[in-house]
């Protein structure tokens, strides 16, 4: 049995459209609140007019829906051809703030468009960045950035009318609507856990309009169809003092999402297909590169980053629906809600403890999230410190209690923004670790029948030097013999001047041998897969080959980047 049964539909696949459109419905209305609400409570709490608020809300509608159809295709290295929708990046509520109330939202869009541009960055070094930019990084990031937004949170929860300043019906509010996310979120099962944050929201508003927290002449004037009230705020393009000191802390966010995108875009690739297929890291790629290109749409557009919303993945497993087609249909509805005026009035008249509770558990699932990125992958104890010192360095900068006084005006704003000190604290830390963990038994060779000799050299060596028994160094030599006798068996990578880099380190008890050289179309994840279901007894010389591999070697991963291949083997010291 395939290891995804349930599915239904692949990518490639076509549904009915009347069912594509109705899952593509379904899927925005779970996460149109969060898409709506990011930029409402970053103008709310930056305190602009509300033609401000309607713009960035309609802006956000717009980029989310254009960045989801970025995301099903695959337009060169853009597009992760996967269901992957998109809206606005919560992570950016504390620094989107600090841009409007310093710089105003042409400030704002600066800083989006081109701190997105971090991504393509990120893409064209992820065979490097990825021993320093690891899913540990991203956690401490991500939890400082929660512990950076609590403050606007706390404001936002007492924003009421004047009537309600310190009535006890503001509290019963909030916990009213913390209760329901909760309940539905913890005890719900199956579609039902899905709808808990618009339930909250909704159960919430329906309290405070009963309490008369809520003002709805504004949803009643608003037309169904026709343009916010605000107008494009342009770009800030002089590039002053404030720009340069938010730049990197936007820049660090970004980075982030690249993180997150990368774990989802995984997890979209192993839900989406019937039977289990090697990981295709370009379309990796394609989906961070898409994230930066919708957000730089975002910015150009006037509102706050996006990312990709993992409700849309978790929809994709539970319904067995991954055909594209749902992504077109539910990206033109985000089109079309954002020229519904009516329905960024019914949002902007949301009180602000409802609000503030839906950011609130908003925050804690992203720190939550965190945390589990944290301990996704044993640390070592010189990451463990690495990523911990990048923790409590940012929560002493961001309260201010770290000598901020010390550091010169440029340097305040910069540092005293605790996910740009601690994500730079964590990452240059790791880059520390990476170099103490450099290994001298490496080589570079022209990818030729020849490297086989050299590659015999290091490995002895290697394997010598650690004192291994000489069944285990042949294990490792045939281990390596094999898998560069795979590199070579493709005509695409026999170009004069090809190169092959070779990296042998100790992990625990196991040696870590890593090839390096450039990209071809065979996956040798893909062909080990296939030795399942092959008959030993008529084996041809490959794959005789492929199962020696299979038997030396305790892991083998084959990661295929646009411009490069990373094949990676284990071997156990012991047998």
């Amino acid at each position: 049995m395939s290891h995804n049964a349930h599915l239904r539909y692949e990518p490639e696949e076509k549904p009915p459209q009347w069912l594509a459109a109705g899952m593509g419905a379904q899927i925005v209305a779970m996460i149109l609140t969060g898409i709506m609400l990011t930029p409402l409570v970053v103008a709310r709490s930056a305190q602009m007019e509300t033609e401000t608020a309607a713009w960035l809300i309609f802006a956000a509608l717009v980029a989310a829906g254009l960045s989801t159809w970025l995301q099903v295709s695959r337009l060169g290295r853009i597009g992760s051809g996967h269901v992957m929708f998109v809206g606005s990046n919560a992570a950016f509520i504390a620094v989107a703030v600090t841009a409007l109330q310093q710089g105003g939202p042409a400030l704002l869009a600066s800083l989006s468009a081109i701190s997105a541009l971090v991504t393509f960055v990120f893409t064209a070094h992820m065979p490097t960045l990825r021993r320093i930019l690891t899913p540990a990084v991203g956690g401490v990031v991500l939890m400082l950035m929660a512990i950076s937004v609590a403050p606007v949170v706390w404001k936002l929860l007492k924003r009421v009318p004047e009537a309600f300043q310190d009535s006890p019906q503001v509290p019963l509010v909030v916990f009213a609507t913390i209760a329901l996310i909760f309940v539905i979120g913890a005890f719900a099962r199956g579609a039902l856990r899905l709808w808990a944050p618009l339930i909250g929201v909704l159960g919430g508003s329906a309290l405070a309009a009963g309490l008369g927290m809520v003002d709805t002449s504004q949803v009643a004037a608003a037309a169904w169809i026709g343009l916010p009230q605000g107008s494009w705020p342009g770009l800030d393009l002089s590039f002053g003092v404030d720009f340069w000191a938010l730049l990197p802390a936007f820049a660090m966010l970004s980075m982030v999402g690249c993180i997150e995108t990368y774990a989802d875009s995984i997890s979209v690739q192993r839900t989406s297909r019937r039977e289990p297929r090697p990981i295709d890291f370009r379309a990796v790629q394609g989906a961070i590169n898409a994230d930066g290109a919708g957000s730089f749409i975002a910015g150009v557009l006037g509102t706050v980053p996006n990312t990709v919303y993992s409700t849309s993945v978790a929809v994709v497993e539970m319904t067995g629906i991954a055909a594209r087609r749902v992504g077109w249909w539910g990206g033109l509805f985000l089109i079309l809600l954002a020229f519904c005026p009516k329905i960024a009035a019914l949002v902007g008249a949301m009180p602000g403890p409802v609000a503030g509770a839906f950011v609130l558990m908003m925050l804690v699932l992203l720190f939550g999230h965190g945390i589990h990125m944290v301990t996704e992958q044993p640390l070592s104890f010189e990451a463990g410190l690495a990523v911990c010192l990048g923790f409590w360095v940012g929560f002493g900068f961001q309260e201010g209690v770290l000598f901020n006084e010390m550091l010169p005006d440029w340097a305040k704003v910069f540092l005293s923004n605790g996910t740009t000190s601690g994500g730079l604290t964590a990452m240059l830390l790791m880059a520390v670790v990476s170099l103490r963990e450099r290994t001298r038994d490496k080589l570079s060779v022209p990818l030729a029948a020849g490297a086989m000799t050299e590659v015999q050299k290091l490995v002895r060596g290697f394997a010598e030097r650690l004192g291994w028994d000489k069944a285990a160094e042949d294990r490792l030599t045939l281990a390596a013999e094999e898998a560069l006798l795979f590199l070579l068996a493709n005509p695409a990578r026999q170009r004069e001047g090809t190169q092959l880099h070779v990296r042998l380190r100790r992990r625990g008890e196991a040696a870590e041998l890593e090839y390096v050289t450039a990209p071809a179309g065979s996956n040798i994840e893909g062909a080990l897969a296939g030795l399942e279901n092959a008959p030993e007894a008529s084996d041809p010389e490959d794959l005789v080959s492929l199962r020696l591999l299979r038997a030396m070697a305790k892991e083998v991963r084959h990661l295929q980047y646009h411009g490069t291949d990373c094949l990676v083997l284990a071997v156990d010291s012991s047998a």
